[in-house]
């Protein structure tokens, strides 16, 4: 599809999803906003494995007890991975 002024126009990317990017960056926390950044050389699916590799050290291979709050960041880690899987299907 062409606009008017001869230019062709993405089907996906329309204007409502243009507008939703910046309500994600609202949804995520500085951290979580800083660990995209620096992940954004990576593809998906290197990204799944170093998530997975990172949370599979903390949890089997660490003789370190976890509290709480490392629990659920290492179950937040988990989380993204999976999202991501979604995303890269």
């Amino acid at each position: 599809m062409s606009t008017q002024d001869g230019q062709k126009s993405c089907p996906q990317g329309s204007n409502a999803h243009a507008q939703s990017v910046p309500k994600i960056s609202q949804m995520l926390s500085p951290a979580q906003i800083q660990l995209l950044d620096y992940a954004d050389a990576l593809d998906g699916p290197d990204l799944v494995k170093s998530l997975k590799l990172l949370h599979n050290i903390a949890v089997y291979h660490s003789s370190e007890p976890l509290d709480e709050a490392e629990k659920d960041a290492l179950y937040s880690i988990k989380g993204l991975w999976e999202c991501i899987e979604r995303v890269i299907g």
